[in-house]
């Protein structure tokens, strides 16, 4: 989560506007070819059983590229931060609702009550501190796309069972990125051609190196190590976390200032994760 984190703080870095798809066509472009030389042997080794499985992964790169990962950055161009940072604290409850329809897995009552308290905490930072000020949130066309990015993340948290334990982690993302970039190709050729190119600068270059290493491998490496372990829904909780960690950084690193609605803020977070965390997974 905190390497998910820092994707919210080089977007605030990164001067002048990048386009969506670009930025996500690039990232995942880097990200197959940095992870590569540390999976193709095992890539050879399980392409059998990679071909047995394509359609699952065809599956997995659609939920988790192309609704999941670019949709926020085409949400973002029509609706506030706020409004998506609401829409995503579904993400959780969505992930859940789908592990239950889709393979019966139930939760514990002490993670539910965990889920809500650390929504109340993520609650408290999006709407600093006002609980009023949520009858004043208006939502629009963005926030769509940011439900269709939630749809797609809770998807692949739900599904991501179904992927061989004998594929690592690493190689599924090498995968998983390769298959995005073909699956992104037209949509970009698309974008550089009739709204605007990708600029190559500076600034961009670092920003997608930054969301390619960090954000795309590392992070999305760990996600599925930590779903493999704990399952989907106990790993969705830890979600609420990513707004905690944004907060942190935004005032370490932008330096924006720290407020007294901060402080209940994070000790929810931390203990609703806290309480979801030390209970038993749910048998499917």
């Amino acid at each position: 989560m905190l390497c998910f984190a820092s994707n919210y703080i080089v977007g605030r870095l990164a001067p002048g506007e990048v386009p969506p798809i670009g930025l996500s066509f690039w990232r995942w472009v880097v990200a197959a070819i940095i992870i590569l030389p540390f999976t193709w042997r095992g890539i050879l080794e399980h392409a059998l059983l990679i071909k047995f499985n394509l359609k699952l992964y065809f599956l997995l790169t659609i939920f988790l590229v192309i609704f999941g990962n670019t949709t926020i950055y085409l949400a973002l161009n029509y609706t506030t931060a706020i409004n998506a940072s609401i829409v995503a604290m579904a993400e959780p409850v969505v992930t859940i609702l789908l592990t239950w329809l889709f393979f019966r897995e139930t939760i514990a009552k002490s993670q539910a009550i965990g889920v809500l308290i650390a929504a109340g905490g993520v609650l408290i930072i999006i709407l600093r501190g006002n609980l009023l000020a949520l009858a004043d949130i208006e939502f629009n066309a963005g926030d769509l796309w940011m439900l269709a990015s939630v749809s797609g993340f809770a998807s692949y948290a739900a599904f991501l069972r179904k992927s061989p334990k004998e594929i690592p982690p690493l190689i599924l993302i090498n995968i998983i990125a390769v298959l995005g970039v073909f699956f992104l190709l037209p949509f970009y050729i698309w974008e550089t051609t009739t709204v605007m190119p990708m600029k190559f600068n500076l600034a961009t270059v670092i920003s997608v190196l930054w969301v390619a290493i960090i954000v795309a491998a590392t992070a999305f490496f760990l996600w599925n190590v930590g779903i493999r372990e704990v399952g989907a829904n106990k790993a969705s909780a830890f979600i609420y976390l990513r707004s905690l960690f944004a907060t942190v950084l935004a005032i370490v690193v932008l330096g924006e200032t720290l407020k007294a609605y901060h402080f209940p803020a994070f000790i929810l977070i931390i203990a609703g994760v806290y309480i979801v965390s030390k209970a038993k997974r749910q048998a499917n």
